[in-house]
């Protein structure tokens, strides 16, 4: 059997496979995020003084490098003192939807590019924010978690403010599309950025303290081992350290997040995110509209066309 009809054989396999379970009937209620919260994620609005660097035209889109400063608030220090996301602008007339894109936490970002330019030929402009680090490193304390997941919430909303004042974006008309470790941080943005409207969330899941402990993935596994011996810790306590200091988590923030405006696709095989966490976290967001995958994390490779064309359908609906 040649390549095509393997390819052909396992698409209709996957797609015989899929299920997809409607928003819940019941009502639900969207808590309003609290003053504190709001302040917390809240952040000197100053001028952005952007650097853009075009980088290709494709004809039905325009691709840019685009950075600017953070503008961090007095009690955080930042790991990374820039925002740095590639701009791919929609060739098509007046003003259109854009998307936040939110990148999955390992590689150089070729399929994030894939769906940004899927988006792009079809009218939607695209920011593909550049993740900066996450990682559990030996020479920081547990709590340095919590600052770069704070970081990285701050640092996509600074790139809505910059596509919000874009002479070619319609403001209101902003989404968010996030895959893996960019599904968790969307569904926290999500909670406290009004401004962003609909939402495709692939492959995410909760708690964060649940995903580290229970990952079967060596992506995660080997750098917390590695974490533990050179710190001297068990697992106990770290991980009832990172229930203490974690509170930028898709969990806690999930009940700020209109259900009716989510797309989630869950991965029933995935020993990555973990399918209990990626359950629990539907569950936080009031069972949203969800499309069922008989995949893995890294098997879900097969599903990229599913994911393309329902995320479009989606922010046709919605956006």
């Amino acid at each position: 059997m040649n390549r095509h009809a393997v390819h052909t054989v396992a698409a209709l396999w996957l797609v015989a496979g899929c299920a997809t379970a409607p928003a819940h009937r019941a009502p639900r209620v969207t808590a309003s995020v609290p003053a504190e919260l709001a302040a917390y994620y809240a952040y000197p609005r100053v001028p952005i003084h952007a650097t853009i660097q075009p980088t290709a035209d494709r004809g039905q889109w325009r691709e840019s490098l685009v950075s600017f400063p953070l503008s961090a608030p007095a009690d955080l220090r930042p790991t990374e003192p820039s925002v740095e996301f590639e701009w791919f602008e929609s060739a098509l007339p007046g003003r259109r939807p854009a998307i936040v894109f939110s990148p999955i936490l390992g590689g150089d970002y070729p399929l994030e590019r894939g769906f940004c330019r899927f988006f792009a030929a079809r009218g939607y402009h695209v920011a593909l924010v550049h993740r900066k680090t996450l990682k559990i490193a030996p020479d920081q304390p547990v709590e340095h978690v919590e600052l770069l997941l704070r970081q990285g919430v701050i640092r996509i909303r600074q790139v809505v403010d910059w596509m919000a004042l874009q002479e070619r974006v319609d403001a209101t008309r902003l989404g968010s599309f996030g895959i893996s470790m960019g599904g968790i941080a969307g569904v926290i943005v999500a909670a406290v950025e009004p401004r962003l409207r609909a939402h495709v969330w692939a492959m995410a899941g909760g708690s964060i303290p649940d995903i580290l402990i229970s990952s079967r993935d060596k992506l995660l596994t080997k750098p917390m081992a590695r974490y533990l011996r050179e710190n001297h810790l068990d697992r106990a306590t770290f991980e009832r350290r990172l229930r203490d200091t974690v509170r930028t988590d898709p969990i806690l923030l999930a009940p700020y997040v209109d259900r009716d405006r989510v797309l989630l696709f869950v991965t029933l095989l995935d020993r990555t995110i973990g399918r209990a966490n990626a359950l629990r976290l539907r569950s936080a967001l009031g069972a949203p509209k969800t499309v069922f995958l008989p995949l893995g994390h890294y098997t879900a490779i097969l599903a990229l066309p599913i994911l393309k064309r329902e995320g479009l359908r989606f922010f046709r609906e919605h956006l």
